[in-house]
């Protein structure tokens, strides 16, 4: 396998010496169905080999997304080739430092990175959508709307609740049918929008020399900035106390610091972390991924939170109380 990459590589990259190259497999953590690898060169120099499926077809979307994200100026992997037969995808390699890895990090540490985070997302969420042509926003995923905040809410319904509630199934199809959850995605939806990353957590940010780096966009879209913003300050995967959480929501949305953008954070966090709630549990047992079951106790604690502090979802709130689930 290891040779047969080689091999590709020395085709895809003629210029590069492949003699004496050695492959090394990348863990694989996230939720994709992507591998990595990093080819380790004889000059002390390496680069990344992605390799992608069709199953998923966001993971068709990396290249056209790569094109956009560089043409509007946000920092990300430089691609080397696109093998699009074998579906095989050489980048840059950054490196391995993640802003996850930071996370016990002291906090003077970790304000400065992630500001830096934000603002290099900033880019992104400023960015002039109508300087988009028909190919490119033909491009993307399909846009956050009240369809998609529906089926994240039955993504949650499914996969978290089906799985953890201890209340009988037909309490939690009755709670699936109340006003609240409709009202919460016919209001963001209602919003306006720009492009966002969708995903924007701690692992899908990388470092190097302080600056970061996005990652992981195939899922580049139309949405709310609050709902990237909500991702990367309640991410499970790398908790932060509320008093810090405070100072980086008011330096995200320091030009347009309102009650209106509080309220459509909040409302953003719920929503982002249902979605993160589902998918934890889902790959925790449709596909084997158990580790992400240490995620589901920061993600539940974070949206209880919200709750108890303002009035998004009240009906849905006894629901997740530590009675109410069994994880």
């Amino acid at each position: 396998m290891h040779q047969e990459l080689l091999k590709a590589t020395a085709t895809a990259l003629p210029t590069i010496s492949i003699p004496g190259a050695r492959v090394e497999p990348l863990a694989e953590t996230g939720g994709s169905d992507r591998r990595y690898f990093r080819i380790h060169l004889v000059s002390e120099e390496s680069l990344i080999v992605m390799e992608y499926t069709d199953q998923r077809p966001d993971n068709l979307k990396f290249i056209p997304a790569s094109k956009m994200l560089a043409k509007i100026g946000n920092s990300i992997p430089e691609i080397l080739h696109h093998d699009s037969v074998h579906k095989r995808i050489w980048l840059e390699d950054l490196g391995n430092r993640h802003l996850w890895d930071y996370r016990e990090a002291p906090w003077s540490k970790r304000r400065r990175l992630y500001k830096a985070a934000i603002d290099e997302i900033s880019i992104l969420h400023s960015f002039n959508c109508d300087q988009l042509n028909a190919s490119e926003e033909s491009a993307l995923e399909p846009p956050f709307d009240e369809a998609l905040y529906n089926w994240e809410q039955d993504y949650f319904f499914e996969h978290f609740l089906g799985n953890y509630s201890r209340r009988a199934p037909s309490y939690i199809g009755s709670l699936r049918h109340e006003e609240e959850f409709s009202i919460l995605a016919k209001g963001l939806a209602a919003l306006p929008t720009s492009l966002v990353h969708r995903d924007f957590q701690s692992q899908n940010i990388l470092l190097r020399d302080g600056r970061p780096y996005i990652i992981d966009y195939q899922g580049l879209r139309f949405g709310l900035p609050a709902y990237d913003i909500a991702a990367l300050l309640h991410d499970p995967y790398a908790p932060m106390e509320e008093h810090h959480r405070e100072e980086l929501i008011n330096y995200a949305f320091r030009e347009n610091h309102t009650s209106q953008w509080h309220s459509s954070f909040n409302r953003c966090a719920a929503q982002r972390l249902m979605q993160a709630l589902g998918a934890y549990a889902m790959l925790a047992n449709n596909t084997g991924k158990v580790h992400f079951l240490q995620y589901i106790p920061t993600a539940l604690e974070s949206l209880r939170t919200i709750l108890e502090k303002e009035v998004i979802l009240p009906r849905l709130l006894p629901y997740l109380s530590d009675e109410a689930i069994s994880v």
